[in-house]
């Protein structure tokens, strides 16, 4: 066994929104094919951890139901939202921390190793956590009404949500218990908006002006920031011939901040009118005026879908993924973007957020948005959440698909 330790430790960041920061102070070096039982202690003072090598591989734990029991250590099975499975030995003085974690990275505890008593017992309680999943199938959990909680009621306008000039205002947000989906609940037509100046009203009479405006933030838009993780990921394809859709285009600024910098083929397509004349003519975009329509597109099929904010405004998110979905060509990926009610609902003033506004049929979780991926026939590559520059709070994931 030989040691190679580094001068100064390899810094890097993990985790949702990269909020844990990991040292690498260097590698253990070590020959399987001696005889011995070679062992590594890891010490904190008052408590010790065994990590065991043989010829055959490593001793991943000492006994779990025994010796790190007894040592003041509880052993949990964990699976991450990719579905990947890991063993976690947590200190008993150091629960709160540990359950703080698991919540913050989504994380599920299937089920505590060192309290089962045999196997019998291990396959039965591995069971009942199959069926206490946080799965909800196309979204449908709106019918599960022991699931359903109303999470908020409004009879007048919050306060800094645009004024589309509702008589009759009453609406409420009701959550799933099971994979924390938000569904708004009402009776206004809010398809109306998108045909009566949705943009005047949310963006102002000077869309250019408002184009202008985030510009020049530049490092501070959320939009530069959305621009380099898409860039970053999709890399290896820059200098290829990529035919990109973007929906719900808006005011173009996701399109014009990448036209420069790929070799793409970019369209978009938006059903607001001054939105689809504004790219047009001011930015030389090509932005087809229309909701999501083949027809409209003339069949063609694309090698990326990008959807900025755009599906929590649908009334039947699985239905238009399963229409981007069939826009993509054979493993073509989606980029989507949508707002992180969970963290939303969890803020003072959450009420108010605007995650909540009234044009936001769904706001979704990590989980509900995992899931509504994989119902749409797309595998999940990267799920992140993040709080942007604006303050949104931001769920964000590539997925490719698969049928």
């Amino acid at each position: 066994m030989k040691f190679n330790i580094k001068k100064k430790p390899r810094i890097f960041s993990v985790g949702f929104d990269k909020s844990f920061n990991v040292k690498d102070y260097g590698k253990v070096n070590v020959d399987h094919t001696d005889k011995e039982f070679e062992l590594l202690t890891f010490s904190n003072k008052k408590k010790d951890y065994d990590f065991g090598i043989t010829n055959w591989g490593y001793y991943a734990t000492p006994s779990i139901n025994k010796r790190l029991r007894n040592n003041g250590f509880q052993t949990f099975l964990v699976k991450n939202i990719y579905n990947n499975i890991f063993i976690m030995v947590v200190d008993d003085n150091k629960l709160t921390k540990f359950k703080k974690y698991i919540e913050f990275e989504n994380q599920k505890i299937l089920s505590r190793l060192d309290l089962f008593e045999n196997d019998d017992d291990f396959i039965k309680k591995l069971m009942v956590s199959k069926k206490t999943g946080k799965y909800c199938e196309n979204l449908k959990c709106l019918n599960n009404h022991k699931n359903i909680h109303e999470i908020f009621k409004y009879i007048k306008k919050p306060p800094n949500e645009p004024n589309y000039g509702i008589k009759n205002y009453k609406r409420k947000v009701v959550k799933c218990q099971n994979c924390n989906h938000f569904f708004a609940i009402h009776k206004i037509n809010t398809n109306k908006f998108y045909k009566e100046n949705y943009s005047i009203i949310s963006h102002g009479k000077n869309i250019l002006k408002k184009f202008n405006k985030i510009k020049k933030l530049k490092s501070q838009s959320d939009n530069f920031h959305r621009v380099n993780r898409f860039l970053n990921f999709f890399k290896k394809y820059k200098n290829k011939k990529i035919s990109l859709l973007d929906v719900g285009s808006g005011l173009s600024i996701f399109l014009d901040a990448i036209k420069n910098k790929v070799k793409w083929k970019l369209i978009g397509i938006e059903p607001d009118v001054n939105f689809v004349k504004f790219g047009r003519e001011k930015l030389g975009l090509n932005i087809i005026h229309s909701n999501l329509n083949v027809k409209k597109l003339n069949n063609k099929k694309f090698d990326i879908i990008s959807l900025n904010k755009v599906a929590e405004h649908i009334k039947n998110p699985i239905l238009f993924l399963k229409q981007c979905n069939n826009l993509l060509k054979k493993n073509g990926y989606i980029y989507i973007e949508v707002p992180d009610g969970l963290t939303a609902s969890k803020q003072k003033k959450a009420k108010y957020q605007e995650e909540f506004a009234i044009d936001h049929l769904h706001v979704f979780s990590l989980d509900s948005l995992n899931n509504s991926l994989n119902s749409s026939s797309f595998k999940v590559i990267l799920i992140d959440k993040i709080k942007e520059k604006s303050g949104k709070f931001t769920l964000y994931a590539f997925a490719r698909k698969i049928k």
